[in-house]
C-alpha cells in the first residue's frame, strides 16, 4: 500500500464521519419540529387564562441538537414559564380528567418521525 492511498483512505474516512454527523443532527433536528408541531395542534387551549400568560400552546418549543449523553437528541416541551403546570391538563387532577395530549403525539408522530430520520440518513 502506498503513503498517497493511506491518506487517501483517512480523507475519505474523515468526510464520511463528518457527513454522518452533519446529517445525524439534521434528521434529528427535522424529527423535534415535526413532534413540536403536532404538539402544538395537540395542546389543549382553554378560554379561560388564569396565569394572564396566554395558553399553553404559545410557549411549546424546543431546544437544539445535543450529544451530551453520546446520542443525537433534542428536547421539546414548553418553556420555564408555563412548562411546570402542563403536566396538569396532560395527567390530570382531582377536579379535572386527564388529556393525554402528549401521549398522543408521540403515538401520532412516532411513524412519520422515523420515516423523516430514514429518508434524512439514506445515503
Amino acid at each position: 500500500m502506498s503513503i498517497q492511498g493511506e491518506f487517501e483512505l483517512l480523507a475519505n474516512v474523515d468526510r464520511l464521519e463528518k457527513g454522518f454527523d452533519r446529517r445525524a443532527r439534521k434528521a434529528v433536528r427535522s424529527g423535534g419540529e415535526l413532534f413540536l408541531d403536532e404538539l402544538k395542534k395537540n395542546t389543549p387551549v382553554s378560554n379561560e387564562d388564569h396565569s394572564g400568560l396566554g395558553p399553553l400552546v404559545n410557549h411549546a418549543k424546543t431546544s437544539g441538537v445535543s450529544i451530551r449523553t453520546g446520542d443525537y437528541s433534542v428536547s421539546i416541551g414548553y418553556d420555564n414559564i408555563k412548562g411546570r403546570i402542563a403536566h396538569f391538563p396532560n395527567s390530570g387532577t382531582s377536579k379535572q380528567d386527564p388529556q393525554h395530549f402528549v401521549e398522543k403525539t408521540q403515538a401520532q408522530t412516532r411513524e412519520k418521525i422515523l420515516q423523516e430520520f430514514i429518508k434524512e440518513l439514506k445515503v
